[in-house]
C-alpha cells in the first residue's frame, strides 16, 4: 500500500477534521523560543525566553521542540497553515545556529548531553553506565526527538536546512560511535533509546550513505531483537514504549538495508502486540509495561492503562509493514487505533492531550495544559492528531484504494483528477465515493470491506447496482470511469462483544469498529486539567468499586439499538439498562468500557468483584507508591542506585542492589511504610532507612517467597518535623543481594 501523504489528503468534516484543528492551536499556543531555550543553554548562548518546567527542566529538556518540529511539519503539510511553516523554519534555523555556536555537529537540549555522549571515547563502559543513570533521564531517546524532528522538518515540510542539521548531527556521531566497541554499544542500548535505529534508516534512504544503515543496524537492540528473529515473545515485563520504537526501526532497517530478517522481527512484534496485548480501543500495556498473556486483571483494576505514545509508535508500526505487505489486519488496527483510543487522547474544545487511558471500569482521563504539561504523550500526541489523513486513501496493486470510511478529499492526478469520500460515518453508515476527474479513465477502484461490516450493501454506480471482484479484505471496480461517478454503499456497523485477550471474564462492546462505552458520572475528578507537578499526568482521584458493578451477560444479546450510535444494554442481576455511545466521544467524566460477565453463576461472579476490591483500601490509605523496576514511576521519585539491575520473570518486576538504591517519597500524614518483596532462592539482606534512621534489618533465608512488610514509622525524628518528603533508603551488605524489591507504599 502506498498511502497517499497528508500534502494531498483534507479531511472535510467531523471529528477528525476537528481534532487536527484543535492540535494545530496548541501547538501553535506553545512559545518556540521557551521551546529552543535548553539547546541555546547548551549551545552556550543566551537564551531568547525561559525554558518551560515540567518534564521540560528535568532532564528531559528539549525533547517537546523535537516533537514540535515533527508535528509542524505534518500539520503543515495537512492544512496549508502559513504559521505552522513560518513556525517551522524559525525552529530550525535556531537549532542551526546553536549548531554552530557549539562547532562540534551536535546539537540537543540534554543538561551536559555533548559530554555525557562524549565520554564514550574514554571509557564506553562507564559512560553506557552512565546513560540510565539517576542524574540523566533517557537521553538517546531525548536526542532521537531532535533527530527524528529535523528528519521530519525535511522530508514532510521541505525546510532547506534542515536535513543539513541532522546529517551534521549523525556525523557527530558516526565520529564517536567508531570507538566503541559491540559489547559496550549493546550495554548503551539497555536504557531507553527512543527510534534511533529508524532515524538512522531514514537518513540512509536520504542520503544514500551506507554508514547511516550500518548504524541502523547497531542501533537494532539484540535482546529485543534476537527473541522476535525466533518468533518468541519475551515481552512480558517490559516497558513497552522502549520496545515499540525499536520495532519501528527494525522495519525502516530492513528497507535501508535490504535484510528481510529486520521486518519479519518487526512483523513478529506486530502480531504479538496486536493479537495478544492489545484490548478494544486500540491500546496496550499498564503502568507503561507489558503485563503477562494470561493476566489481564491489571487493565481492569490499574488507575494507569494503555498509554498514548504507545498506540501512536504502534501506529507507525502497522504503516511501515502495510506499506511493504498489505494485509486487512494492518487497516483493522489502524481503524481501531485512530476512532478510539487516539480520537479519546485529546479534548475536542480546549485541546489537552491524555497519558493513560485506563480501562478500569468508573475511572476518568487527564489532561494537559499548553503552559503546563510536557509529558512523552503531549510530544507524541501533537504529532499523532496531526496525520489522521494519511491513513484514508492509498494506491494497492496500481488500484486506487478508499482505506477508511472519513469525509475527505484527495489529489489523484495519476487517476485523473480527485477523489472525494462523502459519509457522516459512523454516525450514518452510508458512503459514497466521488470521482472528479478530468476525463474518461480507466481505472481500479479498490474499496475496503471491514471485517466488521462482512460486505458493502447496496453497492452501485450512479444508483445502478454495481459488483465488483473480491479480494482479501476488499472489493476492486474496474471500469472506466466518467467524471462525476458517484458509487454508493452502506456499511452495515455489526455489534460485537470482545472479550479481554486472557480470556478472563470482562467484555466491551463494538459497533463496527467503534467501542462503546457508559458514562459514570463527574464525581472525583481530581487533577482533570493536569498541573504542572510531576505526576500531574496521572488521574490521582479515587478509584470507585467493582463490586456493584452491573453484570451483563457474553456476547451481545443484551445490547438494543436505540438511536444512531445509542444503544441500551441489558444487566442480569437488576431491571435495569445502561445506554452505551462511542467512548472517544467521552470526555470530563468518568466512564466504563469492560463490564464484567457472568454465563450464569451471577452471585459468584458478584463475590469474585467483591474480593477484588479489597484492595481500595489500601489505595485509599497511599500517600505515595513507587513500582520498583518501572521506569516512570522510579524517574519520577528521584530513584538513584549503585551495583542495581531490574529483574524480571513471572511477569512480575523488582529490582535489587548490591549496595544501595533510594527514592524520595510525599510524607505529609506518613505512619506506616509498606515494603512489597520477592526474597529469592538465595539467603539475603534488606536495610531499610527513612531519611537516615534505620527503621528495619531483615533477614531472609531463601525461601523464595512474596511478602508485604510493614514498618510503623513513628520513631523517625525526622517526621516530627512534619515533612513534605523524605528519603527512602534500600541496602545491602556483605556484597550479597537485597531480595527483589516490587513496590513501596507509605500509608496514613
Amino acid at each position: 500500500m502506498q498511502f497517499l501523504p497528508l500534502s494531498r489528503v483534507r479531511i472535510t468534516d467531523g471529528p477528525f477534521a476537528n481534532a487536527v484543528r484543535v492540535d494545530l492551536a496548541y501547538a501553535l499556543a506553545l512559545d518556540p523560543d521557551r521551546l529552543l531555550a535548553p539547546f541555546l543553554r547548551e549551545a552556550g548562548l543566551p537564551a531568547k525566553a525561559d525554558g518551560y518546567g515540567n518534564w521540560e527542566d528535568s532532564g528531559l529538556d528539549g525533547h517537546i521542540a523535537g516533537h514540535e518540529l515533527s508535528a509542524l511539519a505534518h500539520l503543515w503539510s495537512a492544512t496549508d497553515s502559513h504559521e505552522a511553516r513560518e513556525r517551522l523554519v524559525y525552529l530550525v534555523a535556531e537549532l542551526a545556529r546553536a549548531q554552530e555556536a557549539r562547532g562540534t555537529g551536535y546539537v540537543g537540549g540534554i543538561p551536559g548531553g555533548r559530554a555525557l555522549f562524549e565520554a564514550f571515547r574514554d571509557d564506553a563502559p562507564t559512560a553506557a553506565r552512565q546513560l540510565g543513570g539517576s542524574d540523566h533521564w533517557v537521553p538517546w531517546y531525548n536526542l532521537h526527538k531532535t533527530f527524528q524532528g529535523l528528519i521530519d522538518a525535511h522530508a514532510v515540510g521541505g525546510v532547506e536546512g534542515a536535513l543539513e542539521v541532522v546529517v551534521r548531527l549523525a556525523d557527530w556521531w558516526l565520529e564517536i560511535a567508531r570507538t566503541i566497541d559491540d559489547a559496550s554499544f549493546e550495554a548503551m542500548l539497555d536504557t531507553e533509546f527512543g527510534g534511533m535505529n529508524e532515524a538512522f534508516a531514514l537518513l540512509a534512504e536520504l542520503t544514500g550513505r551506507a554508514e547511516y544503515a550500518a548504524m541502523a543496524e547497531r542501533f537494532s537492540h539484540r535482546v529485543i531483537l534476537d527473541p522476535l528473529l525466533e518468533d518468541r515473545d519475551d515481552l512480558t515485563g517490559r516497558h513497552a514504549n522502549t520496545q515499540i520504537p525499536k520495532a519501528v526501526g527494525y522495519a525502516a532497517t530492513a528497507t535501508a538495508t535490504g535484510d528481510d530478517s529486520y521486518r519479519r522481527a518487526a512483523d513478529a512484534f506486530w502480531r504479538t502486540v496486536v493479537e495478544r496485548r492489545t484490548v478494544a480501543m486500540g491500546g496496550n500495556s499498564v503502568r507503561e509495561h507489558f503485563h503477562g498473556l494470561d493476566d489481564f486483571s491489571p487493565m481492569t483494576s490499574d488507575r494507569e492503562g494503555p498509554e498514548t505514545c504507545n498506540t501512536y509508535n504502534m501506529l507507525k508500526l502497522t504503516r511501515a509493514l502495510a506499506e511493504h505487505e498489505l494485509e486487512p489486519a494492518h487497516l483493522a488496527f489502524a481503524e481501531r487505533a485512530l476512532f478510539n483510543h487516539l480520537l479519546a487522547s485529546q479534548h475536542p474544545s480546549r485541546g489537552g492531550f491524555v497519558y493513560f487511558t485506563s480501562m478500569r471500569p468508573r475511572h476518568y482521563r487527564v489532561y494537559s495544559q499548553v503552559e503546563d504539561g510536557f509529558w512523552c504523550c503531549v510530544g507524541t500526541g501533537l504529532e499523532a492528531q496531526a496525520r489522521y489523513a494519511e491513513w484514508v486513501f492509498g494506491v494497492e496493486d496500481g488500484a486506487l484504494a478508499v482505506n477508511l470510511f472519513v469525509p475527505a478529499e484527495a489529489e489523484v492526478p495519476e487517476f485523473g483528477g480527485r477523489i472525494r469520500v462523502e459519509t457522516r460515518f459512523p454516525e450514518d453508515d452510508a458512503v459514497a465515493v466521488v470521482l472528479e476527474l478530468e476525463a474518461p479513465r480507466e481505472f481500479a477502484l479498490r474499496l475496503r470491506v471491514p471485517d466488521w461490516a462482512g460486505a458493502l450493501d447496496g453497492l452501485a454506480v450512479n444508483g445502478v447496482p454495481a459488483a465488483g471482484r473480491a479480494v482479501d479484505g476488499a472489493l476492486v471496480l474496474q471500469r472506466e470511469w466518467l467524471p462525476g461517478d458517484t458509487v454508493t454503499f452502506r456499511a452495515p456497523l455489526r455489534l460485537t462483544a470482545e472479550p479481554l485477550p486472557d480470556g478472563s471474564p470482562w467484555q466491551a462492546f463494538r459497533a463496527g469498529p467503534i467501542v462503546l462505552a457508559a458514562r459514570a458520572g463527574t464525581r472525583h475528578l481530581d487533577g482533570l486539567i493536569a498541573d504542572d507537578s510531576r505526576m500531574g499526568h496521572i488521574a490521582h482521584g479515587p478509584l470507585f468499586g467493582l463490586a456493584d458493578l452491573p453484570i451483563v451477560a457474553p456476547g451481545v444479546a443484551g445490547l438494543e439499538p436505540q438511536a444512531p450510535l445509542r444503544y441500551a444494554l441489558r444487566t442480569l442481576d437488576a431491571d435495569e439498562t445502561i445506554e452505551l455511545e462511542p467512548f472517544a466521544g467521552i470526555h470530563d467524566e468518568r466512564y466504563t468500557v469492560y463490564w464484567p460477565v457472568a454465563e450464569g453463576d451471577v452471585a459468584a461472579r458478584r463475590a469474585a468483584l467483591l474480593a477484588a476490591d479489597a484492595s481500595l483500601s489500601l489505595d485509599e490509605a497511599t500517600i505515595d507508591a513507587v513500582a520498583f523496576g518501572e521506569q516512570q514511576p522510579e524517574s519520577d521519585h528521584g530513584f538513584r542506585a549503585t551495583a542495581s539491575e531490574v529483574l524480571t520473570g513471572d511477569g512480575r518486576r523488582r529490582r535489587v542492589t548490591r549496595d544501595r538504591m533510594s527514592v524520595r517519597l510525599r510524607a505529609a500524614g506518613a505512619r506506616v511504610l509498606r515494603v512489597g518483596l520477592l526474597t529469592g532462592s538465595e539467603p539475603t539482606r534488606l536495610i531499610v532507612r527513612v531519611d537516615g534512621t534505620v527503621v528495619a534489618d531483615e533477614h531472609f533465608d531463601g525461601s523464595d517467597e512474596s511478602l508485604e512488610l510493614e514498618y510503623e514509622l513513628g520513631g523517625v525524628p525526622a517526621l516530627a518535623q512534619h515533612p513534605e518528603s523524605v528519603v527512602l533508603e534500600l541496602s545491602a551488605t556483605d556484597g550479597r543481594a537485597t531480595p527483589g524489591v516490587t513496590v513501596v507504599r507509605v500509608l496514613r
